[in-house]
């Protein structure tokens, strides 16, 4: 998902996003001053066919300014972020990259 611009989306708004092999949908309800986001994440459906893994739902208070990662499973990681007052959010997808340490 390089590349993959940020989208912006008000309470009660929901969220698609495609991310190869995998879907996420979500939402979230202004709180004080914290986004209460829902974020469900499956496979991507293919034609008429039911996904045979069980979508994972996710649940998370995100305060306003703060920002929460969720990992897809795909190699893609998407952060949320909660605008000031809780009036809006930011979703971005991030590729997830592994990372070694140098040996001392």
């Amino acid at each position: 998902m390089a590349g993959a611009s940020t989208s912006t989306f008000k309470p009660l708004a929901g969220v698609s996003l495609h991310l190869g092999s995998k879907h996420a949908i979500g939402y979230f309800v202004k709180g004080d001053d914290v986004c209460q986001l829902t974020l469900v994440v499956g496979e991507e459906p293919v034609g008429e066919e039911i996904p045979a893994v069980t979508p994972a739902r996710f649940s998370a208070a995100i305060e306003a300014g703060r920002s929460a990662r969720f990992d897809t499973g795909s190699g893609t990681v998407l952060e949320f972020g909660c605008a000031p007052s809780a009036a809006a959010m930011t979703v971005e997808p991030l590729d997830q990259l592994a990372y070694t340490a140098p040996r001392k």
